[in-house]
């Protein structure tokens, strides 16, 4: 049954179709923060149609905090995207939110008990994929509107930016150029596929450098990192093996589609980016939804369509 949602699904993307969703079934992740090294637990529920994306938190009288998945309410993007809201915090949401946005979900809550930071868990965006494909999914009929670039967007830092040009489906460029022999004028040009992206690009791990560990531990950050959970660079080559060749260079990719989709609705257009970082992406992010607004509403085109059956 399961296998015949997803061809539905899969038709239903190629089509441009995308039908509001959520999870069936309850199911948990646990495990250790990138950043903080603290142990949280995150339990992931079914949600009611046109709810969001939710992070339920618990405040000091064990009310219940409720951070939705929203540009609105991104409060840091120094190190990884922080959500934030009556003086709590979830940090490094990007590699949940690219499984959730991947896999077309839209509506769902997910609590927070232990700590403060979703778990990095292997690094990459795959463990959530297969616990929320576990969960199985249920479509409302309610389509979801793709958020189309209609003219050239741009953001820029120095050398680094992120530009979004028209185009009639999702198209991404990247480039990275470090300081590293395996880093140096590396690009790929993905047109968006669901499968290329859930085979690939998720399993892309966050990466980093060995000569920044020290300093990063200094100021209270990488704590939980390991080389079970990071490909890390050293001088010449890497300290853990890649997992594929360019495996970074994905992983900027995952890091992007994470950030972009807290705009909440699928994107069409070409995105052509270079050693952009979680300030960059959202920034463009903030960019991208104000031209649709102004769009949908010279053109008084609605971003939920309700279908009858």
């Amino acid at each position: 049954m399961f296998s015949l949602y997803k061809n539905k699904a899969l038709q239903n993307e190629r089509k441009n179709i995308f039908f509001r969703k959520t999870i069936k079934d309850t199911s948990i992740a646990e495990g250790v923060g990138l950043h903080s090294g603290e142990i949280t637990k995150l339990i992931f529920h079914p949600a009611e149609e046109h709810t969001g994306i939710q992070f339920h938190t618990y405040l000091k009288n064990n009310r219940v905090n409720k951070i939705a998945a929203t540009l609105e309410n991104v409060m840091d993007t120094s190190m990884a995207v922080t959500l934030g809201k009556n003086h709590m915090y979830i940090q490094t949401i990007e590699h949940l939110m690219f499984a959730i946005s991947i896999l077309g979900i839209t509506d769902m809550v997910i609590e927070v008990i232990g700590g403060s930071e979703i778990p990095i868990l292997d690094g990459s965006a795959q463990p959530y994929i297969e616990i929320l494909e576990n969960c199985e999914f249920h479509e409302y009929s309610s389509i979801v509107s793709p958020i189309e670039i209609k003219s050239p967007i741009m953001v820029t830092d120095g050398d680094r930016y992120i530009v979004g040009i028209p185009a009639n489906q999702l198209k991404i460029s990247y480039s990275v150029d470090y300081n590293h022999p395996m880093l140096k004028n590396l690009s790929c040009e993905i047109n968006y596929t669901r499968e290329f992206f859930v085979n690939h690009i998720a399993k892309a791990r966050t990466f980093g450098f060995m000569k920044d560990v020290e300093i990063l531990r200094n100021k209270g950050l990488a704590q939980g990192g390991t080389i079970d959970n990071v490909l890390v660079f050293n001088q010449n080559s890497t300290v853990n093996k890649e997992r594929f060749l360019h495996e970074a260079l994905y992983h900027k990719v995952l890091d992007l589609m994470g950030d972009l989709s807290l705009c909440n609705r699928p994107i069409k257009g070409h995105l052509l980016g270079s050693k952009g970082g979680h300030a960059l992406d959202i920034a463009f992010a903030k960019k991208l939804i104000k031209q649709s607004q102004e769009y949908d509403h010279q053109t008084n085109i609605p971003i939920v369509k309700e279908l009858s059956f």
